[in-house]
């Protein structure tokens, strides 16, 4: 079998309650030259996985069970002979022309290695909630440092995608900002101003659950890249958490009635 034009990394928790409707999203893209590499992290996931894979000889079940989810992305790209990688998570879903879109991004210039784009974040029962925080922000290598504004939809050339390093564990909750703090480094990466993406915020997906975790990840991927661009000579690094109380109406993605 020849290799396809992207690989579709696709992570998956739990009961991947949401993983037919993020497949169903990719099968209606106007790109058919695709491959998926479903990632189960454990067996509940793995199962979903097996039931799935029978639906579509495109999609393939990688031995990732009891991987993190690093090792997971690493692994099945690995294995890849892809043109251009990206990943596209077991909870969300893609808008109608989005791979295309960005594809066509990426043709543009053979010098761009990233294209991200856009997203809405939703609920379980798919209410948009309001744009993806950060995403609106003009993009630059130096901006990237401050906020992490590319994601959580983007397409990489796997020169790029290998040449930064790939997914690596070393910030095991900030995976994919110590991917594109990387990249920035390497690569030229453009911002496609469209929304994309629909990313599912519940209350056990990772920034929610691991929410604590995530901005000390973060914080410790953006020192490592202080440190590769030699700013560590000139400035200080330091983390700051404001501490305030609030009360204020149940989010719409914060509670069981959310969930069930």
């Amino acid at each position: 079998m020849s290799a396809p034009m992207l690989q579709v990394l696709v992570p998956m928790r739990g009961d991947a309650r949401f993983l037919a409707s993020a497949l169903d999203s990719l099968r209606a893209q106007d790109v058919s030259d695709w491959q998926a590499a479903l990632c189960p992290l454990d067996e509940a996931a793995h199962a979903a996985a097996l039931a799935s894979s029978r639906l579509d000889p495109r999609l393939q079940v990688i031995a990732t069970l009891g991987m993190a989810e690093a090792d997971a992305l690493a692994h099945a790209a690995s294995a890849s002979n892809a043109e251009f990688i990206c990943v596209l998570d077991g909870d969300d879903a893609l808008e109608a022309g989005a791979l295309r879109t960005l594809l066509d991004a990426l043709a543009a210039d053979p010098a761009i290695g990233m294209a991200y784009s856009r997203h809405v974040l939703v609920d379980a029962n798919n209410r948009v909630l309001g744009p993806g925080p950060l995403c609106e922000l003009p993009y630059s290598a130096d901006a990237l440092l401050m906020d992490f504004m590319t994601g959580p939809l983007r397409i990489m050339r796997m020169q790029a995608y290998r040449a930064a390093g790939g997914h690596v564990g070393t910030h095991a909750d900030a995976i994919e900002y110590d991917l594109c703090l990387r990249l920035s480094e390497i690569t030229r990466i453009v911002h496609v101003p469209q929304v994309l993406y629909r990313r599912r915020i519940h209350p056990l997906a990772p920034e929610v659950a691991r929410w604590a975790e995530g901005i000390e990840a973060r914080y410790a991927a953006f020192v490592d890249a202080v440190r590769r661009r030699g700013l560590d000579a000139e400035y200080d690094c330091a983390l700051h958490i404001d501490s305030w109380h609030i009360l204020q109406p149940l989010r719409p993605f914060g509670g069981a009635g959310n969930w069930g």
